[in-house]
């Protein structure tokens, strides 16, 4: 598949998802991008690495900032404090190069992908209360890499 068509096809999912299939999708990409930045920690390669720890830690504050309507909740403190965790986490990683910190950041954002992944499936395509998430800032993330 050429680039501009995978890029169409991506746009395409991200504005027609439901959001707790958006959330899913912001978080798969976060992982995806730590995963990579841990590879080029190990490698000593730090520019690269530091790049896609920021991509990380801009999903990351999206995903704080979609929770702005629950944050009120019990349930959405807890949630706000799960993701200023893994923002915190991945600043240190990037500021000591600390892959320890990025695999904390890791492993809480992968508990969080099997959470989302069971609500996707419970509800499948109808429209639950989700975090809501300003889709021209997520449709302008580049979820792949």
């Amino acid at each position: 598949m050429n680039m501009l068509a995978r890029e169409e096809y991506l746009s395409r999912e991200v504005l027609t998802a439901t959001p707790q299939k958006l959330q899913l999708m912001l978080i798969d990409a976060a992982l995806r991008f730590g995963e990579r930045a841990d590879r080029h920690l190990q490698a000593h390669e730090y520019g690269p690495a530091f790049e896609l720890l920021i991509r990380c830690q801009d999903i990351t504050a999206e995903l704080l900032r979609g929770l702005a309507s629950g944050v009120g909740t019990d349930l959405g403190q807890k949630i706000a404090a799960i993701y200023n965790f893994i923002y915190g986490a991945l600043i240190e990683a990037a500021r000591f190069r600390d892959r320890a910190k990025l695999a904390d950041a890791l492993r809480v954002l992968e508990i969080e992908r099997q959470t989302w992944r069971e609500v996707c499936e419970k509800l499948g395509t109808n429209a639950a209360r989700a975090p809501h998430f300003d889709m021209q800032r997520v449709s302008s993330f580049s979820l792949e890499g």
